[in-house]
């Protein structure tokens, strides 16, 4: 084996491209000819290193060890290339009995690649016909390749484009289940290919809603509205929606993105859009109503149920809701108690306790609820603050007895207040009297309201709706259907690493959610198929277990003196092919491939 260089030049420029070849010598009847093995491209080694890489590489594929380390560069480079070269040249076989007479202590394995996870999520993206849909939009076959990299990297490897790139060329046996290369990949096509998915996300999550209506017989007569938010890292300066806002991350340092989210009670996604960080709750709604329509199935006559949260339900949104859709929410009114304990028992177990009462108002439903499992966690809450808020009084109140401390009445009194506004939802219940004495305070006392804490912190709340023919059973269990929402943003930022988003640009932190989105409809496809066969592990515990399915090469030196390397999958254990089973998926996910050197 050489190294030769080649000359080429564009027809439509002088320049000309110099890039090199790997090639070896052949003796033929016509005489001594050179057959062609890679393209190295161009090679940044000095020109007089050359004949060693390429007799390194030759010594890598045939098994042979060097007794004494040589130059670092040259053993990197000729690793990577003699990869490329059994990959080349690899092609598959019969898995009829074939028998050689091998060196058993030769036998190497290398380029161990998971694919176990990879193979359940590309299943599921062909299933959901996604490659289909990108090539109506107009995507080539290598960026359809990219898209789904992209795609099933957030499932399998979640984090940023320069980790999905990492991953895919390092780590991964996803491109032997494209059947591409994904070695020579360049970031920037990542970056690129995140903008062609986001141009092209109205008629992706259009395709998704019609497919999974298909595939799991889905009503959508149940319609869940929310808004999550996620933060960025940096100061994303040229992204106009990165705003400072109330982080439900508790990174109100960072510039936050909000991602509204339309799910029906199936718990499958419906459509999503951004926001800016900090985009008022009440006024999302009504930017949504017109995608929201576009959800319904022509098909179904009867009105959607849109369900929720209080800090959407607004007077304004309600009535915007009304020609459209039914309503569920939390009522934002206050509202006393019913009289009497005419209370209907929704729901006991070990766990909770929920009972209801109905009032009927002006044509819409009030349900009075009591649920046990919400008492006991306001009251975990009314503790803690109790405690942090009388820890500050008592510091405050010790400080005036201080030397050195501030005693001034006024500004004592400042003090207080500024704690009172940091401790807004237990300080209410608190009568605090500062007495003063010369104008310096002189003593601080302290009273707990608890009668009227206690009716805060009851476990107990409205839920309104415009529907009448609804038992207050069936009012409850649809609205806490709102739990799939908060399920779906939970996986979301922690199984799909939405957070934090490393962009500074507008577009691609959009593609950045959106992509998650995407790997969403895959991810809680695969768990809803799961589901109705019994199986009910959460995405992560299934990825992490999967991950122990891999393709393996494997080299063996034969007596005549030649190398055989296999590539072949790892043999399936038993929770694989639990999985594999529930999902309909046979058992090897690659077919096996052999070369002879």
């Amino acid at each position: 084996m050489f190294v030769k260089t080649v000359r080429k030049r564009n027809k439509y420029s002088p320049k000309i491209f110099e890039y090199q070849h790997l090639v070896e010598s052949l003796r033929t009847e016509k005489g001594s000819r050179q057959r062609f093995l890679l393209n190295l491209g161009k090679l940044t080694l000095p020109r007089e290193e050359w004949p060693l890489l390429a007799k390194r590489i030759e010594e890598i594929l045939h098994g042979q060890e060097r007794f004494f380390a040589g130059n670092p560069e040259i053993e990197r480079l000729a690793t990577h290339y003699a990869q490329k070269l059994i990959r080349k040249y690899e092609t598959e076989y019969s898995e009829s009995k074939q028998y050689e007479s091998v060196d058993l202590d030769s036998l190497e394995n290398e380029r161990i690649r998971p694919v176990g996870a990879e193979y359940v999520s590309l299943s599921y993206f062909k299933k959901l016909e996604i490659d289909k849909c990108l090539s109506e939009c107009g995507f080539s076959k290598r960026q359809m390749e990219v898209a789904t990299l992209l795609i099933i990297g957030r499932m399998v490897s979640p984090g940023s484009e320069r980790h999905t790139h990492q991953w895919a060329q390092n780590l991964s046996a996803l491109d032997e289940l494209l059947g591409t290369d994904f070695s020579s990949l360049s970031l920037n096509t990542l970056y690129k290919m995140c903008d062609k998915l986001l141009e092209n996300k109205d008629v992706i999550e259009k395709h998704l809603r019609e497919k999974e209506h298909d595939l799991f017989g889905l009503d959508e007569k149940i319609i869940l509205y929310d808004l999550t938010n996620t933060f960025l890292e940096g100061q994303a300066a040229s992204n106009p929606k990165a705003k400072f806002g109330r982080s439900k991350e508790k990174r109100s340092d960072c510039r936050l993105l909000t991602l509204g989210l339309v799910i029906d009670g199936n718990g499958f996604p419906k459509t999503s859009k951004v926001f800016a960080g900090n985009q008022s709750e009440p006024k999302a709604l009504l930017g949504m109503i017109n995608v929201l329509h576009q959800t319904e199935p022509s098909q179904n006559p009867d009105k959607p149920t849109v369900v929720i949260d209080a800090g959407i339900a607004t007077e304004k949104n309600l009535e915007a809701l009304k020609s459209q859709y039914h309503y569920i929410c939390v009522s934002r009114r206050k509202m006393d108690p019913p009289e009497g304990d005419d209370f209907i028992l929704i729901k006991e177990d070990n766990k909770n306790k929920v009972a209801a009462q109905q009032i009927t108002c002006d044509g819409e439903v009030f349900l009075y609820c009591k649920s046990r499992a919400k008492k006991k966690k306001e009251k975990a809450m009314q503790s803690r603050l109790q405690q942090l808020f009388e820890d500050q009084l008592k510091h405050i109140a010790e400080s005036i007895h201080k030397k050195g401390c501030t005693k001034n009445y006024q500004k004592v009194c400042e003090r207080i207040g500024r704690l009172k506004e940091k401790y807004t939802r237990i300080s209410q219940f608190y009568n605090i009297t500062v007495k003063e004495k010369e104008g310096l305070a002189d003593k601080i006392t302290w009273e707990y309201i608890k009668d009227e804490s206690e009716q805060r912190f009851s476990g107990s709340y409205y839920l309104r709706t415009d529907r009448g023919d609804l038992s207050e059973k069936e009012i409850w269990e649809i609205y806490i259907m709102l739990n799939e929402l908060e399920d779906a943003f939970r996986s979301m930022k922690s199984e799909l690493n939405m957070r934090p988003i490393c962009h500074q640009k507008e577009n691609r932190s959009d593609a950045h959610i959106f992509i998650t989105v995407v790997g969403y409809h895959i991810l809680h496809s695969i768990r809803t198929r799961l589901k109705q066969v019994g199986v009910n592990y959460r995405w992560s515990t299934i990825r992490r277990w999967l991950s122990t399915h891999s393709r393996v090469t494997t080299q063996l030196k034969t007596e005549s003196g030649k190398t055989i390397y296999i590539r072949k999958c790892s043999k399936p254990e038993y929770f694989h092919k639990t999985i594999y089973d529930a999902l309909g998926l046979d058992y090897v996910p690659c077919k096996p491939k052999r070369v002879t050197i």
